[in-house]
């Protein structure tokens, strides 16, 4: 049965709700037969969080047995001094894995009531994406997931969709994983790449609730392709191993391989502090509030200079900064959900705090969120 009733509903009470509609619609579980609503136009929060990082810790001093570099060298320029590298049997997917059950952990909602989980990843384990393999290890029995690539802004669309999923969609559930591995598409004998990037995975659980609870409180997002140059890795072709074409050219098509990742710093740093700032702006003038209500400033965790940069454009003291750069480099769709789990265990990030989120990367691709957690 699927129905939609009119834009009043009258509750058991007698109040009338207005601008909402529900939607209805049955399926058999396990158990037997339950019916489901979907209730359209509601709020979303930030209920839980969690994350996993590799066992391998690779410091500025050990690649400076590597390429000409020195501990000193890079953290004045970047702010890094140690970041996280995949080994041995770890993989991407179960840092995701790790992130998310832990993320549910604290939220207190079981693996069978998420409704929906995406993955935020430029380096799935599998070329076709990894979103469903994560929501059956974590036991989402109930949901369906797919993979979302926006490189370094990837979990702030991530978060997002999961908004207009719930307000649109009405779903109740969704998990939000960021997880990248750029390590394998590092070149590290360049010591301008390989010293920025780390691997990881972190998770959060937003929640359907009232409209006047919303913890979205205004967002911006923004793309421009003409800066795909300055940061990439693009795919390249290597000979067919075929050598009997039967008379057809160019087929059949050479085997492609995608390339180390090429990075203009210059013009990367350039367009961050710039760009920034402005779309935090924007998602402030949505939201309707001041600079100065932020709680908390947490960037994606590329460079500490670009972080510096963003906080005095937009006023915000240092003592708001959420950063943990240094542990861990840029770890890509991973870094702003990890930052935020380190944040909330250690009681810096409390219950009703407001915080800006900004994502920016690859694409070239950049966005933020006003947010309140809990």
């Amino acid at each position: 049965m699927l129905g939609v009733l009119s834009p009043f509903f009258f509750c058991g009470n007698g109040l009338i709700v207005s601008r909402c509609l529900f939607w209805f619609w049955q399926f058999s579980a396990k158990a037997g037969s339950n019916c489901c609503i979907r209730v359209v136009g509601m709020g979303s929060k930030l209920v839980g969080c969690g994350s996993a990082i590799p066992t391998l810790s690779i410091s500025n001093d050990n690649l400076s047995k590597i390429v000409e570099t020195s501990d000193e060298w890079i953290a004045a320029r970047t702010g890094i001094r140690n970041r996280r590298v995949l080994s041995g049997d770890e993989t991407l997917r179960g840092l995701s894995i790790q992130a998310a059950q832990r993320a549910l952990e604290m939220a207190q909602v079981k693996a069978e009531d998420v409704d929906l989980v995406l993955l935020c990843t430029s380096t799935p384990d599998d070329l076709f994406g990894g979103a469903a393999q994560v929501l059956t290890e974590v036991g989402c029995t109930n949901a369906f997931g797919f993979d979302i690539t926006a490189a370094c802004s990837g979990f702030i669309v991530g978060l997002i969709t999961a908004t207009r999923f719930i307000k649109g969609g009405g779903i109740r559930n969704v998990l939000v994983v960021g997880a990248d591995a750029l390590s394998k598409f590092v070149d590290w004998t360049d010591r301008g790449t390989c010293i920025l990037f780390g691997d990881a995975a972190g998770a959060v659980l937003v929640q359907a609730c009232s409209a006047d609870e919303d913890g979205l409180l205004g967002f911006c997002v923004q793309s421009d392709g003409n800066g795909q140059k300055h940061l990439n890795a693009a795919t390249s072709n290597d000979e067919s191993i075929l050598s009997n074409t039967n008379g057809v050219p160019g087929f059949p098509p050479k085997k492609a391989t995608y390339s180390c990742i090429q990075m203009n710093g210059k013009e990367v740093f350039r367009f961050a502090v710039r760009c920034v700032p402005q779309s935090i702006e924007k998602a402030l003038e949505e939201a309707g509030l001041p600079a100065s209500s932020i709680d908390w400033l947490l960037l994606h965790q590329a460079n500490q200079r670009i972080i510096d940069a963003a906080a005095s454009r937009l006023d915000i003291p240092s003592d708001k900064i959420i950063s943990n750069l240094a542990n861990y480099g840029n770890t890509s769709a991973a870094s702003i959900p990890l930052a935020l789990d380190e944040a909330v265990r250690s009681g810096k990030v409390k219950t009703g705090d407001i915080i800006a989120a900004s994502g920016f990367g690859a694409g070239l691709t950049w966005g933020s969120a006003i947010v309140k957690w809990g």
